[in-house]
């Protein structure tokens, strides 16, 4: 596996991992076209229902407020649409080094850094061809606690 595989694999994993502990399931978009890597679902409420992009990075991206990262138009422009169904990006930053991204013990599998997530619908349209630096706002941490709270502002919102 090469090491933006690993990366790949390891994000995911996190993307789970927290799914799971708000009590979401994960489903497999079986072809990205639109820049779907895969989808939320809740059993709560109306049973909101989220799509993702996910990305991981080793680069060093962190600023004050929030991680620059560097989406490509065709992403951007896919995330920015409105559609029925709410998209996010989820960014995954973590260690350059592969040894510090995982530390498992019999108590613990440590995962670092984390994800962090953006709404990027509504954003204008962009002159760039290539890419777009996306500024993911450091405060939202992809937790549990956050994605429930999507589950709240979907159900009151619609959106």
């Amino acid at each position: 596996m090469t090491p933006e595989q690993q990366m790949e694999q390891l994000s995911i994993a996190y993307v789970r991992a927290v799914a799971a502990q708000a009590g979401w399931k994960i489903g497999a978009i079986n072809v990205d076209t639109d820049s779907g890597d895969g989808i939320l679902m809740s059993d709560v409420g109306n049973c909101p229902r989220i799509e993702f992009q996910l990305k991981s990075t080793a680069r060093d991206i962190m600023r004050g407020d929030g991680l620059h990262f560097p989406l490509s138009v065709k992403n951007y422009n896919d995330l920015r649409k409105e559609t029925d169904v709410p998209r996010i990006l989820i960014v995954m930053w973590m260690p350059k080094n592969e040894a510090d991204r995982l530390n498992q013990t019999e108590e613990e599998l440590c995962v670092r850094h984390c994800c962090y997530w953006a709404s990027l619908e509504g954003e204008p349209p962009t002159q760039n061809v290539e890419t777009v630096t996306v500024v993911v706002p450091v405060g939202n941490v992809f937790d549990a606690a956050q994605l429930n709270n999507m589950t709240n502002l979907i159900d009151q919102e619609g959106e």
